[in-house]
C-alpha cells in the first residue's frame, strides 16, 4: 500500500504551515531525523515570476517551512529548480524567494549544469539530462503545487520533476511529443528515472502545497487561485497526485500521469492500493473546482489528421493573444518550441503573430504568459469532435 497523508491547513502563517508539514511527514512515517547529515535537493515549483498568492508557484512560506525542518534536523537544503523561460536567478529576484533564501541561508544549484540519468526501466526515454545537483544529493524533497494543466490535466508531484531538466530543453520535448499521451509517457519515464535511476536510489519525499491551488486554465497566469486548504505528502508521487484529485473532485482517469502511472506498477497499481491517512478526503473536498479545458481530440482515434494545417485549425483549440492584456514582452515567442510566433506587426498596439499551421498546440505560451493574456479559442468545427470524443 502507498501511504499518503492529508492535513488540513488554511494559512501560510509560518507556525501553521510548519506544523502542517511536520504532521504530514509524521503520518507517512517519515522521521525528520533522517535529514541529519544529508544534502537535500529541495525542488519547488517555480514555473515563472508570479505573486506569492497567485497559485502559480509553490508558496515561499511553504518552501521556508520545509527547508527550516531540514536545517533544524541537521540537513543541508539546496534549492534545485529550472523555470520555464526566465533564469532561476531572475525568478528568485522577482519573487519572495529572494528574501527567504537570504534569511535562511539556502544554497542554490546551477540548473544548467547537467548530467545524464540512465534508467533501463523506461519505455521510451532511458537517458535524460537533469541537473547535476540531484546526483550530488542524498535525498530529494519535492514541493509540488497542485494546479490544473491543459496537457496533463494537473501539475503535481509527477509533472514537477519536468523541472529537473534545464530551461528550454523542456520546450523541445513538447515539440518532439505533441501527442498528450506520449508526453505523459515521457513524464513517467522521467519520474521512474528519478526514483530508480540513481545508484544507489535516492529517497524522494513529496510534500504538496495544495493550500492555495490553481484552477481553470493553469498552470500559469491564465488560471485562478483556489483554496484547497490541504497539505498532501507521500513517497509515491503518483499516489500523492491521486489524493490531490480527490480533494479537488477531479476524475483521476482524466489525468494521464495517474492513469498510466498506475499501469507502471512502481507504487500503487490502482486507487485501491493507496492508504489515505489523516483528514478524510471527503472532509476536504471542494465543490465546483474548475479543470483545464484541454481537448478530447488528443485522446481519441482522430489524432492523425492533426498534422494537417486545415484540420488542426478547424478542430483544435488555438492560443490567441488578447490585445487588452498583452504587453508585448514576447515571452511567448521565446518559449515556443515550434517557432510559430512572430513579433507584432505595425505601429498600433498589436499582439504577437501566430502561424497556426506551425503551432503544435503545446500551449507553452499560455502557460508562461506573465499577464494571462493568452486564451484558448476553439476551432470552428471543434464542437463536433468534442462530442465524438465524449
Amino acid at each position: 500500500m502507498s501511504l499518503v497523508s492529508l492535513v488540513e491547513c488554511s494559512s501560510y502563517d509560518k507556525v501553521t504551515i510548519r506544523r502542517a508539514i511536520e504532521d504530514s511527514l509524521s503520518l507517512i512515517r517519515f522521521s525528520p531525523a533522517d535529514f541529519k547529515g544529508a544534502r537535500v535537493a529541495v525542488k519547488p515549483n517555480l514555473l515563472t515570476v508570479a505573486d506569492d498568492n497567485s497559485g502559480v508557484i509553490t508558496h515561499p512560506e511553504f518552501f521556508r517551512a520545509a527547508v527550516k525542518i531540514v536545517k533544524d534536523n541537521g540537513g543541508i537544503p539546496v534549492l534545485v529548480e529550472s523555470p520555464a523561460v526566465h533564469s532561476l536567478d531572475r525568478v528568485i529576484r522577482k519573487t519572495s524567494y529572494k528574501a527567504v533564501l537570504e534569511q535562511e541561508g539556502i544554497l542554490t544549484a546551477d540548473p544548467s549544469d547537467v548530467q545524464t540519468l540512465h534508467f533501463d526501466g523506461a519505455r521510451r526515454y532511458p537517458h535524460i539530462d537533469i541537473a547535476r545537483a540531484y546526483f550530488d544529493a542524498d535525498l530529494i524533497l519535492c514541493l509540488p503545487k497542485f494546479k490544473t494543466h491543459g496537457i496533463t490535466g494537473i501539475t503535481g508531484a509527477v509533472k514537477l520533476l519536468f523541472g529537473a531538466m534545464a530551461g528550454m530543453e523542456k520546450s523541445k520535448m513538447h515539440l518532439r511529443l505533441p501527442r498528450h499521451s506520449d508526453f505523459a509517457d515521457f513524464l513517467l519515464d522521467l519520474y521512474g528515472a528519478m526514483n530508480f535511476g540513481f545508484d544507489p536510489p535516492k529517497p524522494l519525499i513529496h510534500v504538496m502545497d495544495a493550500v492555495c491551488a490553481l484552477e481553470g486554465e493553469g498552470p500559469g497566469r491564465g488560471g485562478r487561485p483556489r483554496q484547497l486548504n490541504t497539505v498532501i505528502a507521500g513517497t509515491d508521487g503518483i499516489a500523492v497526485d491521486y489524493a490531490g484529485t480527490r480533494v479537488a473532485g477531479l476524475d483521476f482517469r482524466n489525468i494521464p500521469t495517474i492513469a498510466k502511472g498506475f499501469d507502471r506498477g512502481w507504487g500503487a497499481k490502482s486507487a485501491k492500493g493507496i492508504d489515505l491517512v489523516g483528514e478524510p478526503p471527503e472532509n476536504l473536498q471542494v465543490a465546483d473546482f474548475v479543470p483545464a479545458t484541454g481537448d478530447s481530440l488528443f485522446s481519441n482515434a482522430f489524432r492523425w489528421p492533426l498534422n494537417t494545417r486545415t484540420f488542426k485549425n478547424l478542430c483544435v483549440e488555438r492560443p490567441v493573444p488578447r490585445a487588452d492584456l498583452c504587453t508585448g514582452c514576447l515571452e511567448c515567442m521565446k518559449i515556443c518550441p515550434a517557432g510559430a510566433i512572430s513579433p507584432p506587426q505595425g505601429k498600433k498596439r498589436a499582439v504577437p503573430a501566430y502561424d497556426y499551421g506551425t503551432c503544435i498546440r503545446c500551449y507553452c505560451c499560455v502557460e508562461i504568459c506573465p499577464e494571462g493574456a493568452l486564451e484558448k479559442k476553439p476551432g470552428r468545427l471543434q464542437w463536433m469532435f468534442d462530442r465524438m470524443g465524449r
